[in-house]
């Protein structure tokens, strides 16, 4: 009875509400989603949970980072490993690299290949490029594979327009916050495209050194060939300059210094469409990114740690040396699918991948050779009407991975639609994530030379991760029921979910190895997490949008090796409050609460995060000029004043990261 509690009764509630709706208001229909099943589909009938963040949410969330969007998912949790290091989990179970999430831009994964996570402050989008983004609420390794293992998360960009346009947007406030946007779409003959060149720069945590300046441009265009045949292309790249450490570190190894980097990715897609449900596409993608960390240290500072020398440590010169932490990495990947309708009540979608992702790392891996990685796989799924109301749909995808054996993730879903508007669904489904580098080949230390003295060797090591080689994929299955509802007499719609997710063969790093917690990265660890879930959108008057995230989940682990157990908060709840007034106003606000948890990796042994309330309010005015059409907003986030945020520290004196209020003003201007 415990997880019968109020997101059940709150969507009872509003789900009971009168037709209080105005005459003319926006109809409750679904959205149409990409994601779930690779086929475009209602949301009643797509065979999992499914969260839409459209443009409408966009623009008045009053967020500046993609990561930020993601708290209108129910059960995600967004924290700030420093100021510009954004951590997204769809349900916790985690550490500074989310490894367990699928994250897509149009379809390709870009996740990191050496530790499986995301890089979210540096993907080379700004929020004006976004059209959507669409989340699966669970494993879908059925659709996207490994890493779709506890959701997918496909950020899908806007389509080049054929009008031409120039699109300037600016934010500006305290901490430091500079933002610049200039966009620009044309049309000319059988090409559209749309360009966009921008900055995004601000001073993170005062706590920390953590300032970041991200330059980044994005191009993507499209061509008709033919009636059926066109070509899209997208590039993407960006640059950084950040600073990480600390200002007051304890372990040396952990000053304040610079850090840079960039990346670039190319797309390119053939497509061949008889109609909206037969088409077929081709498509490779290239993705690049490399990182400089070079720490200069006085070697000092570790002598001080070693008895023999620490007495010797007053009497040396300054030793100076350089710690450097590169890596850069690579992917490539050629994929093929193939959508068929055979007849009203059949549909099918098919398809191919194979992948080569590279990394090199001297420090990672104890090598300058590079390190590379092999994927191949097939997939298929079939949406079958077999009587009135009722679908199923069944898939599974096949994975041969150099790193982890290979195996099937099947997936079945039957669907009943008991009202107009109304569908029940059940699902079953197995998925699991593929080790990534750092897990699997990783050779991670560091070796300081010592002074000349009898007695003493020239070098001393500081071993962290080596890996034996032996780890395996992790393992899920998974169990929901679901209700998807739209009341348009109400301008009412959402869903509400049950699930029961087994996991199996969960990664740790099992061994302590000097001062720091590492060794062997070995399957330890098995936990359950049981939960109901929902969102809501409703439109009680004709300019007034209210949406609602909410979850609850229980969760239980052996916590053999990492603390599952606890890294999953209890309640989670977002709120998006949108209001149009008169003469080109609007307000908005943006809550979300997320209950005490432990991030796994915080460096602090079960010391969990409190409990998080985080407001953001917005007032904007829409403004026209002549040719020229705008917006200005004035955005203040955080507005419940400061909270401790997610922290990682090898040692007790790591600072806990505050996030504070801060204003600024946004600028749009469009010609």
């Amino acid at each position: 009875m415990r997880l019968v509690k109020w997101p059940v009764i709150a969507s009872c509630l509003i789900a009971a509400l009168p037709a209080c709706a105005d005459e003319g208001l926006e109809s409750a229909d679904l959205p149409i989603v990409l994601t779930a099943s690779r086929m475009r589909q209602p949301l009643a009938e797509a065979p999992a949970a499914v969260t839409v963040i459209d443009r409408d949410m966009i623009e008045h969330s009053g967020v500046r980072q993609i990561a930020d969007l993601l708290r209108f998912v129910p059960g995600t949790v967004v924290g700030y490993n420093d100021g510009n290091w954004p951590v997204v989990t769809l349900r916790g179970m985690t550490g500074t690299f989310a490894s367990g999430v699928q994250v897509l831009v149009d379809g390709v994964s870009i996740y990191s290949p050496v530790f499986g996570g995301m890089l979210w402050a540096e993907i080379p989008l700004s929020l004006g490029d976004i059209e959507r983004i669409e989340v699966v609420r669970g494993p879908n390794a059925a659709s996207y594979g490994a890493n779709s293992f506890q959701g997918v998360i496909n950020i899908i960009t806007r389509d080049p327009v054929a009008e031409n346009a120039t699109e300037l947007l600016a934010n500006i406030g305290g901490l430091g916050i500079r933002d610049e946007t200039l966009r620009f779409t044309a049309g000319q003959g059988g090409w559209r495209y749309r360009a966009t060149l921008g900055q995004r720069s601000d001073d993170g945590f005062a706590s920390r050194p953590d300032s970041m300046r991200l330059s980044y441009a994005n191009l993507k265009m499209d061509y008709r060939v033919s009636a059926r045949d066109s070509i899209g292309m997208s590039l993407r790249g960006a640059d950084k300059n950040k600073q990480i450490g600390e200002f007051n570190p304890i372990d040396p190894q952990n000053q304040a210094h610079p850090q840079t980097g960039g990346s670039l990715e190319f797309q390119t897609r053939w497509s061949h469409a008889e109609s909206t449900d037969n088409e077929w596409w081709v498509q490779y993608y290239h993705q690049q990114f490399k990182q400089s960390d070079h720490l200069l240290m006085d070697l000092r500072a570790l002598y001080a740690l070693v008895p023999p020398l620490a007495p010797l440590v007053p009497f040396l010169p300054p030793v100076p040396f350089v710690l450097e932490q590169d890596y850069s990495t690579w992917r490539d990947g050629l994929e093929l699918q193939s959508n068929s309708r055979w007849s009203e009540h059949l549909r099918t979608v098919w398809g191919a991948e194979v992948r080569r992702d590279a990394a090199r790392s001297g420090r990672l891996f104890a090598t300058h050779e590079e390190k590379t990685q092999f994927l191949t796989r097939a997939f298929g799924n079939v949406e079958w009407t077999f009587a009135d109301q009722w679908m199923l749909h069944s898939g599974a995808m096949f994975e041969h991975n150099t790193f982890a054996s290979s195996g099937w993730s099947p997936r079945v879903a039957l669907i009943h639609e008991i009202a107009p508007g109304h569908s029940l669904r059940a699902s079953v489904s197995s998925a699991r994530r593929t080790p990534s580098m750092y897990e699997k080949i990783s050779n991670y230390g560091f070796s300081f030379p010592l002074p000349p003295l009898p007695g003493l060797p020239a070098s001393i090591s500081y071993p962290i991760v080596a890996d034996s080689g032996k780890v395996d994929s992790e393992r899920v299955r998974s169990g929901e029921l679901g209700y998807v509802f739209s009341i348009p007499e109400a301008a009412l719609g959402g869903d509400v979910r049950w699930f029961c997710d087994r996991y199996t063969g969960l990664i740790s790093f099992q061994g302590q190895v000097k001062f720091v917690k590492g060794g062997d990265a070995v399957n330890l660890d098995k936990a359950k997490t049981t939960g109901v879930d929902l969102t809501l959108q409703w439109q009680p008057l004709t300019d007034t949008h209210v949406r609602l995230a909410a979850a609850h989940t229980e969760t239980t682990s052996g916590d053999d090796g990492s603390e599952y157990s606890t890294s999953v908060p209890r309640d989670t709840l977002s709120l998006l409050l949108s209001h149009s007034f008169l003469d080109g106003w609007e307000a908005s606000a943006n809550y979300q609460r997320v209950s005490a948890m432990f991030w796994i990796d915080s460096g602090q042994k079960k010391k969990s995060m409190p409990a998080i309330d985080h407001l953001n309010i917005r007032l904007a005015k829409r403004i026209n000029f002549g040719e020229y059409r705008g917006e200005i907003a004035g955005v203040m986030q955080n507005v419940l004043s400061h909270y401790r945020d997610y922290y990682l520290g090898s040692t007790a004196g790591t600072p806990d990261n505050v996030a504070r209020r801060v204003a600024f003003l946004q600028v749009k201007i469009i010609h």
